[in-house]
């Protein structure tokens, strides 16, 4: 089926099924009454409007920067139970990147020439996918910005958390632990950074360096990329402990992957100081239940595909869609650790 008649059934879909009630109400023959034989063939049209529904849904993409990310595999489950709901078609794709640029812009070239309705797209950085973008702007495919902007290109909306807001809040809550574990006139913090160039590093490096600067028993240590993974961070994480040692009081990580790895650096030497990363990533969690000043501001992702499938909908409809559409983290510590993990995993 051509884009072009998919994405016509796809918004006269409404209009059809409304017309269909309508009829429904005045079926009537010429004397006033209602014609028996025309309502029974009106009822046998809403048996088989099912089928008209499905050929309406609209096929969708999304393509992720890499599954070796738990935040991204909850994506990957939200959209085929999109497809399991009804909520896009069975032909619906869903593309790993496996964290590289040329892989993705592949799949987003792949998209769509396979004329997609729309594109969903979380960009491993925010300049690298612009000319694939672009394609599908000439395509006349919307393209949904979620958890990861883009540079250039032009672009629905950006479905995601205010990632500045995350750095900020993961930030205070380290500084939280380290007032609780330790009485100070300062505390030095370091910060283990994620991808360079990719528009959630930029914005969650702002919301850290936000807090530093107007808190006045703050001080940033060091930073350096853990590339957002935990192998990474324990490498970074074992080269600051060689550094500076026992100067170290707490440790922003930009997401729970590097604080996964920076744990297994502290344990090997022997230090116990306050972790706080981004995500919510079950591993980093279950750390909480022996670790009292460990710490996240958890994602739901599940919740930024369900909202991009609506806004893309509601585009394809003729609506307005706001520029961005924040979807709110969550706090979770050892308090609440278990109730998380029970509620998301």
């Amino acid at each position: 089926m051509s884009k072009s008649v998919h994405r016509r059934r796809f918004l006269q879909a409404s209009a059809i099924s409304g017309a269909t009630l309508l009829a429904g109400c005045s079926g009537q023959s010429r004397d006033g009454t209602e014609s028996q034989q025309e309502s029974e063939s009106e009822n046998e049209t809403e048996t088989s409007s099912p089928s008209m529904d499905e050929s309406a849904l609209p096929t969708a993409a999304l393509s992720i920067p890499s599954l070796e990310f738990t935040f991204f595999a909850r994506m990957e489950n939200a959209f085929n139970q999109a497809i399991s709901d009804g909520l896009i078609a069975e032909e619906s794709t869903f593309y790993d990147s496996g964290n590289s640029q040329s892989a993705q812009i592949s799949d987003v070239e792949t998209a769509v020439s396979n004329d997609v309705d729309f594109l969903m797209i979380s960009a491993i950085t925010a300049e690298g996918v612009i000319n694939a973008i672009e394609e599908a702007n000439a395509a006349e495919i919307p393209v949904i910005a979620i958890d990861r902007n883009v540079a250039a290109g032009k672009t629905v909306t950006y479905v995601a958390s205010d990632n500045v807001r995350l750095g900020e809040r993961s930030t205070e809550l380290c500084l939280e632990f380290m007032q609780q574990q330790s009485d100070a006139e300062s505390y030095n913090i370091l910060q283990l950074e994620g991808t360079p160039g990719a528009s959630v590093t930029n914005d969650r490096g702002q919301g850290f360096q936000n807090v530093v600067n107007d808190s006045d028993n703050l001080t940033r240590l060091a930073s350096q990329t853990g590339e957002f993974s935990t192998q990474q961070g324990l490498s970074v994480m074992e080269d600051f402990i060689t550094q500076y040692g026992n100067e170290i009081d707490g440790v922003f990580c930009q997401n729970d992957l590097m604080g996964l790895g920076v744990h297994q650096a502290l344990q090997n030497s022997n230090l116990d100081v306050p972790v706080t990363g981004i995500d919510g990533t079950e591993a980093w969690v279950n750390r909480f239940s022996e670790n009292e000043f460990y710490g996240t501001i958890a994602q739901l992702p599940e919740k930024m595909v369900t909202e991009s499938i609506s806004q893309a909908k509601a585009h394809m409809a003729g609506e307005d869609v706001d520029d961005t559409i924040p979807i709110e983290g969550l706090r979770v510590t050892q308090e609440n650790g278990s109730d998380y993990l029970d509620q998301y995993f």
